[in-house]
């Protein structure tokens, strides 16, 4: 009987398939195949379109990274020609010791070295060989020999090692294409480089294309105003040879992935214009290619880019998309041909049913459909516990995050608890236990299983405990999704924010520091129709201040990287200078701050945080009040703890938004044209710097009749030892060390304020030098100076006894780098402030290191 239902089957099967009833399912094929191609046709158009602005941008790069790698190699030879310039004389020593602090190897790769070449006329020759040969090296001769009336022989080429050895005393005059580069150069008072020329330091291996760079050294004293007084006053030329292979390489390394390239030079005539070429048989023909001219020092190069097969495989992915799309559109018509065939066959063997079974088989199927497509596309596994046997089951996905093969049969619970990472372990048991005894119907976790591989995955585990009439757990069941991407993603986002802030912190110190000194008059007055948009500029560079240091102080706070420096101190100190701190801010818009009188308390907390705090809540409170009104700050004291409150007149805060005020990014008009700017940071680093201090945070606002923000804080005993008083900063000595000069004047600016006697230096050298010759009462310190490092000269000044004990403020962008360096080196006399500067918190940092200076 098996047997007639099959044949019967197979029988029925083509039948289906071109019967008019199985129209629909042609239907769907037609429109798979349709939407295959035009999908397929669209996805062709924008890979095309994604790989040519691809292959632009790396050209692109490729020929920035070219002309900027060779304006700094100018800048090096330069250098050297300053060097020749500053004195009649300089040795081959003084030269070795020039090159060696350039690091060439390290940071200009593919350079063969830097080199002098003199220039020597006929009668100069022999006294000049003879002298060589008097250094060291009695075979020297210039070569090639001959007669001439001008010779430029290579007297130092470092490093003087390897293929170099074999350039020197070569007359680089005697040959036509380096002649006629350094005869441009010399007449015209400018950088050269030479067409294609075979090196001398060719001595083994593949030859390369070679090229010269060529600087003029004239005498001094001599006039240079045209190209014949300047041969007549020529006194040699700082050179560098290239091997064109060597120094592609090392400008653009692993810049050109999937780009072949071909450099060539195009001045008429040349033997052999090709540079350098990685072009293989066959690019030619390659999908994208691209022409750049490049003109360089007296030379036109012509770059040839090809896309190569790598390059053009990473966007020829259209095929899938036709072979993916032609098997659904098969699957989808096999399946609905099969329906057909299935309703065929049931009307075959069960007759006429009823319409309203036919309803009810199909919302079954729908339901089964829904539930397993739900499970498969959130890509979520899911797991079972029966509680009373203490017996588990989980998906294959649930198996497949973890590393194992699918277990479709139930395992001992205790074999899933071995996965947990221990620390996450009891947790999770308490969890679960808690859920199973309580009345609670759901739960959810995050937790650490231990990958098959050995590392930990995080996975978010969320579950429903099913109960009985009697609300006795039976079992718990529920899905665990992966977290890793999740995290990964986070962790991304992070650095992000930290190494853009970090990046942003030395050039907005400079031109913030800037603005103060010309807002200043400090460099004579501004001109009216000026002044206001550099106050708009210096204004709005604070506001890029705040809002980085807010990116920073988040991203520290949840990294739990943020130091805090608790000490005791008088409350009404710390409020009358957040109260002054504000005050001009509230002058400007007509707002009347306001603090009761209250008896003298003391709190222990890191000043510059509770001012931090304090400092947000009174701008918030003046942003946000009408003009004219009052802003009131009142502190109570009951004894065991202190509350600060600052209340406002404005608008109060809507109910709506009550809950989020204290949230990351909170802000109750998140439009582009709010009226009043932030970053809705300020509460949230707010709420998180009081919790680290012991304290709490809370508001309390009925719209539209202002808003009361307060802080809470324990209260100290007024006999405990309390902090000596602020060190008197009048005649001060302090020297402030910062290789931008606008950063240095505006920090000296802020502390002549003050009442100190600033110095400046804008070198590590300069800095040794004006230490030695006056005594000073402090130092304020950039980390990477243009000749050396800070942390060096904090370090001298720690090993001598005189400056031992010395104030030093430390004022960087890479404050994290130093203190790393120092190992956690614990120093009262050392202070770290983050740029860029705000000169309260200057001023407070400075005041509290020479304050613990003076107390040790």
């Amino acid at each position: 009987m098996t047997e007639n239902k099959q044949t019967s089957a197979n029988s029925l099967f083509p039948r289906a398939v071109f019967s008019h009833q199985n129209g629909i399912s042609w239907f769907v094929l037609f429109i798979g195949l349709l939407s295959t191609v035009f999908a397929g046709v669209y996805l062709i158009d924008r890979e095309a379109d994604a790989a040519n602005r691809e292959f632009v941008l790396l050209t692109d790069d490729i020929t920035d990274a070219i002309r900027k790698r060779m304006i700094d190699h100018e800048q090096i030879l330069l250098g050297g020609a300053g060097v020749l310039d500053a004195s009649a004389s300089v040795q081959r020593q003084e030269w070795r010791i020039l090159v060696e602090r350039l690091r060439l190897a390290e940071n200009f790769p593919g350079i063969l070295g830097v080199g002098y070449a003199k220039v020597l006329r006929e009668q100069e020759l022999a006294r000049f060989e003879q002298e060589v040969r008097s250094e060291g090296f009695p075979d020297f001769r210039v070569h090639p020999q001959g007669d001439r009336l001008l010779y430029t022989s290579i007297v130092y080429l470092e490093p003087f090692e390897g293929r170099n050895l074999a350039a020197f005393g070569f007359d680089m005059y005697s040959e036509p294409t380096r002649h006629a580069a350094m005869r441009a150069a010399a007449e015209t008072a400018t950088t050269r480089i030479t067409g294609p020329v075979k090196l001398l330091q060719e001595t083994h291996g593949l030859v390369q294309a070679g090229i010269l760079m060529y600087v003029p050294v004239y005498r001094q004293g001599m006039l240079l105003d045209t190209p014949d007084e300047r041969m007549a006053a020529l006194r040699g030329f700082v050179y560098s040879p290239y091997r064109m292979g060597d120094l592609l390489s090392g400008i653009l390394g692993s810049l050109t992935p999937g780009i072949g390239y071909r450099l060539i030079d195009t001045a008429a005539g040349l033997d052999n214009p090709v540079l350098f070429s990685d072009l293989a048989n066959g690019d030619d023909v390659a999908s994208l290619q691209r022409t750049v001219e490049l003109s360089l020092y007296g030379r036109d190069w012509q770059l040839e880019f090809n896309s190569t097969p790598t390059f053009d495989q990473r966007y020829n992915n259209s095929l899938w998309v036709f072979i993916v799309g032609f098997c659904i559109s098969s699957l989808l018509f096999v399946m609905a041909s099969l329906l057909a065939l299935r309703k065929q066959q049931a009307e075959l063997l069960a007759g006429r049913m009823t319409k309203q079974l036919r309803a009810s088989n199909t919302a079954l199927r729908q339901a089964e459909e829904r539930q397993r497509l739900v499970l498969k596309g959130s890509n979520d596994g899911w797991w079972d516990i029966h509680i009373a046997e203490m017996r588990f089951v989980a998906s294959e996905r649930a198996w497949e995050m973890l590393g194992y093969p699918a277990l479709s049969d139930e395992q001992s619970l205790h074999r899933w608890q071995s996965l947990l990472a221990p620390d996450d372990r009891h947790a999770l048991t308490q969890l679960l236990r808690d859920a199973i005894y309580s009345d609670q119907m759901a739960f959810s976790a995050e937790v650490r299983l231990s990958h098959k591989a050995g590392h930990l995955v995080p996975v978010l585990l969320r579950g429903a405990i099913q109960r009985d009439h009697e609300g006795v757990a039976l079992r718990a069941s529920g899905t665990m999704l992966d977290l890793t991407e999740q995290k990964r993603i986070e962790q991304m986002k992070s650095q992000f924010v930290s190494t853009v802030s970090h990046e942003l912190r030395t050039p907005l110190t400079s031109i913030s520091g800037a603005l103060a000194i010309i807002n200043s008059g400090s460099l004579g007055d501004v001109p009216a129709a000026m002044s206001k948009m550099l106050e708009i500029a210096e204004s709005n560079s604070q506001r890029l201040n705040h809002l980085i240091n807010d990116l920073l102080d988040m991203e520290k706070l949840a990294a739990g990287k943020m130091k805090f420096e608790i000490r005791t101190y008088a409350l009404r100190e710390l409020v009358e200078e957040a109260l002054s701190a504000n005050r001009a801010f509230a002058d400007i818009r007509n707002i009347d701050l306001v603090c009761r009188d209250f008896a003298d308390v003391w709190v222990r907390v890191d000043s510059m945080r509770l001012h931090q705090v304090l400092n947000n809540y009174l701008s918030n409170a003046i942003k946000f009040s009408p003009e004219g009104s009052q802003v009131v700050i009142e502190v109570l004291h009951d004894g065991e703890r202190v509350r600060v409150s600052v209340t406002d007149e404005g608008e109060g805060i809507p109910f709506e938004f009550q809950d989020q005020v204290f949230g990351k990014f909170a802000q109750a008009d998140g439009s582009d044209k709010r009226k009043q700017p932030g970053t809705g940071l300020g509460l949230a680093i707010s709420r998180e710097l009081m919790e680290q201090m012991d304290g709490d945070v809370g508001f309390f606002s009925e719209p539209p009749n202002g808003a009361c923000f307060w802080l809470s804080l324990p209260a100290e005993r007024a006999t405990e030892e309390l902090p000596e008083s602020t060190p008197n900063n009048t005649k001060r000595k302090v020297l402030v060390v910062d290789d931008d000069p606008m950063i240095a004047d505006f920090i000296a600016l802020v502390l002549r304020r003050a009442g100190y006697i600033p110095t400046t230096s804008i070198s590590l050298h300069g800095a040794q030098l004006l230490l030695q010759q006056e005594r000073f009462d402090a130092l304020v310190t950039d980390l990477r100076l243009q000749d050396g490092h800070g942390l060096n000269l904090i370090r001298e000044l720690r090993a001598e006894p005189l400056t031992g004990r010395m104030p030093i403020l430390v004022v960087s962008a890479y404050c994290d780098e130093g203190q790393r360096l120092l190992h956690g080196d614990n120093d009262p006399c050392l202070a770290w402030l983050d740029k860029p500067v705000e000169e309260k918190k200057l001023l407070n940092m400075l005041d509290d290191v020479i304050q613990r200076a003076l107390s040790v």
